[in-house]
């Protein structure tokens, strides 16, 4: 195995941009596909799910089933574990794969789940509620910056593109003997020192916003309440942002219709012919 070098970032980046592109391929095509059956309203409500089963998909066919992905395949990269010398076993691909597709969401869960036990936990002191609360709010607040801070170290070392996989410990060989491109490598250098300036603005931004606590069972009843069904949008099903109205009769945030209308060419409630032409924003509309 000494005969095969580690891959460059070049080449890792290339095969992740390729898998992301199929994997949205994969997407838009199970969109389509339960559009007919369940409705645009099933969708909308399962966006995230739908996109977490195409991944799935994709990286049961390819990573599990043994093979490469066909970015890897592109670029002529395997994976391989800690020390090079093999490939991940299946108990290591699962858990990497389960990891990249539901880890953030699985930490957002948890961290609730924590607020929510120690918002109902009476032997706890009011002061001690508090700041159990913030300090997990503020760590919400920057669990979707956990893959950008992994993409500053790999931009800088080269060796894991996602978190998952440096959890895991999943690196990358060029899959042809003896192969090792020259590749300047202080483009990336560069890169990760600007990624993580920006990302110490994003870190910054998010602890200064977030918000106190209120732990008063009234106030967290009162800011619960459901919005009017009639204020809301029917495609991103919540409350309408400028509101627009469809010729057709119907109100949608300007975004979520113009959105649905580059791949549809039909009003998604009445199904009527529909297009941006079509769509008048309404001013000062409650």
């Amino acid at each position: 195995m000494s005969a095969f070098n580690s891959s460059g970032p070049a080449e890792i980046l290339r095969a992740e941009q390729k898998d992301e592109e199929l994997y949205e391929r994969i997407n838009q095509q199970l969109c389509g596909f339960l559009l007919k059956f369940k409705g645009h309203v099933f969708i909308n409500k399962n966006k995230q799910n739908i996109f977490c089963t195409s991944q799935l998909l994709y990286y049961a066919l390819t990573t599990l089933s043994k093979l490469q992905t066909l970015g890897e395949e592109y670029t002529k990269i395997v994976q391989v574990g800690k020390t090079g010398k093999h490939v991940p076993g299946l108990m290591q691909s699962t858990g990497m794969i389960l990891a990249h597709v539901f880890g953030d969401r699985l930490i957002i869960l948890a961290l609730d789940r924590l607020v929510d036990n120690v918002r109902h936990n009476k032997s706890i002191t009011r002061q001690a509620k508090d700041q159990i609360i913030q300090v997990a709010t503020t760590v919400k607040s920057l669990v979707p910056l956990l893959q950008s801070l992994n993409r500053v170290l790999f931009y800088w070392n080269g060796s894991f593109y996602t978190w998952a996989k440096r959890f895991f410990l999943i690196k990358y060989i060029y899959a042809v003997p003896w192969y090792h491109p020259k590749r300047p490598l202080h483009v990336f250098k560069i890169l990760s020192v600007l990624t993580a300036i920006h990302l110490s603005v994003l870190m910054i931004m998010a602890l200064f916003k977030t918000p106190k606590v209120q732990i008063n069972e009234e106030e967290h009843s009162s800011q619960s309440i459901q919005l009017d069904s009639s204020c809301k949008c029917s495609l991103c099903l919540e409350q309408r942002k400028n509101t627009s109205l469809s010729f057709c009769g119907h109100l949608f945030c300007w975004y979520c219709i113009h959105e649905w209308l580059q791949t549809n060419d039909f009003c998604p409630i009445c199904r009527k012919a529909l297009n941006p032409r079509m769509v008048v924003p309404l001013q000062n509309f409650n």
